[in-house]
C-alpha cells in the first residue's frame, strides 16, 4: 500500500507539475494575458510592451525608433502596433527598428512588422546569425549591422551602441537621452544583462565590461526590458510605472535615480563572479 500511494503522489506532483509548465507556456502565448496598457515614460520614450517584455519607441524630431519586436505569437504584433498608435504615435513614422539581443522574445515578431513597416532593422552581426540559424528562411530581413562604438542620429536624437556580449553573442546596448518635461537625463539600456554562459573567459569579458558601464558619467536613467531587473530593495518596471502616474509637481522622475543604477550593477558584478568561481 505504501508504494502504491507513494507512486500515486509522484505521479500527482509530476502531472501537477507538468500542467503548471504547460500553463506557463500557455501564458507565454496568450496575448489576453500578456496585454499590458503603454504609457509615456519621458517625453520622447514610450513603453509599447506586455507582461513579459518590453518594447520601446524613441520618438525623434524626424520620425519613431522601435527596440525590439516581442515573441510574434498570434496577436502579439497587432498588440504592439495598437499600443504605438494608444499613445498617438503613428507606426507609419518608424524608420528604425533594433533588435537588442537574439532571443525569440526580442526577434521573434520582426518578419511580421517587415511586411507592415517600411522601416530599417538592424541588430548585431553575431545576433544576427543567431536569428538567422534559428529560423532558416522565415527570418527577417537583415538591413543594418548594430556595431559597438557607433551611433546613429535621427533628427534630434542620437543613439550610441555598445557591444555588451553574455546573455547573447551580440547583445546590443544603447546610451541615449531622454526628456522629463524638457530636462535632460542620459539614459542606459543593457540589452540583455542575464550571463547565458558557463565559458570563464565570457564571463570574465561580461564582468570587464559592467565594470566599464560604472566609469560612463552622468547617467541617470536605467531602462529595461524585462519588469524584474532592478536592484535590491529598488521598484520593479510596473510598480515604477505606478509611481509615475502618480507622481506629484514637484516630486522628482521615478525613473532618475543614478544610485539605483550603480548598485545594479554592483550586484551584477558580485553575482558574476560568483558564476566565475564556479566555472573555474
Amino acid at each position: 500500500m505504501y508504494y502504491s500511494i507513494r507512486s500515486l503522489l509522484l505521479t500527482l506532483g509530476l502531472s501537477l507539475s507538468m500542467n503548471a509548465a504547460f500553463s506557463q507556456q500557455d501564458q507565454r502565448r496568450d496575448i489576453d494575458f500578456q496585454a499590458m496598457e503603454p504609457f509615456q515614460v519621458f517625453d520622447n520614450l514610450y513603453f509599447v510592451g506586455i507582461k513579459a517584455v518590453a518594447s520601446y519607441v524613441i520618438e525623434t524630431s524626424a520620425g519613431l525608433i522601435l527596440i525590439d519586436t516581442l515573441d510574434g505569437f498570434e496577436g502579439f504584433t497587432d498588440h504592439l502596433l495598437d499600443n504605438i498608435r494608444e499613445v498617438g504615435l503613428d507606426p507609419n513614422d518608424i524608420e528604425y527598428v533594433f533588435i537588442l539581443q537574439a532571443h525569440r522574445d526580442h526577434y521573434g515578431g520582426a518578419r511580421e512588422l517587415q511586411s507592415q513597416l517600411n522601416a530599417v532593422f538592424g541588430s548585431a552581426e553575431e545576433d544576427w546569425q543567431v536569428i538567422e540559424d534559428n529560423l532558416g528562411d522565415q527570418a527577417p530581413r537583415r538591413d543594418m549591422v548594430l556595431r559597438d562604438g557607433r551611433s546613429l542620429t535621427l533628427g534630434d536624437t542620437t543613439i550610441h551602441f555598445e557591444h555588451t556580449p553574455g546573455h547573447t553573442p551580440g547583445t546590443t546596448s544603447l546610451q541615449f537621452s531622454v526628456f522629463d518635461d524638457g530636462t535632460e537625463h542620459l539614459a542606459y539600456f543593457h540589452g540583455g544583462s542575464a550571463l547565458r554562459t558557463d565559458e570563464p573567459e565570457a564571463i570574465q569579458i561580461f564582468i570587464d565590461d559592467l565594470a566599464r558601464i560604472k566609469t560612463i558619467p552622468n547617467i541617470e536613467v536605467q531602462i529595461i526590458n524585462h519588469h524584474d531587473i532592478h536592484a535590491t530593495g529598488a521598484d520593479d518596471l510596473f510598480t515604477r510605472a505606478e509611481r509615475l502616474q502618480n507622481r506629484q509637481p514637484g516630486e522628482p522622475h521615478p525613473w532618475v535615480a543614478p544610485n539605483e543604477f550603480q548598485r545594479w550593477l554592483d550586484e551584477l558584478i558580485a553575482d558574476s563572479y560568483e558564476r566565475l568561481a564556479q566555472a573555474q
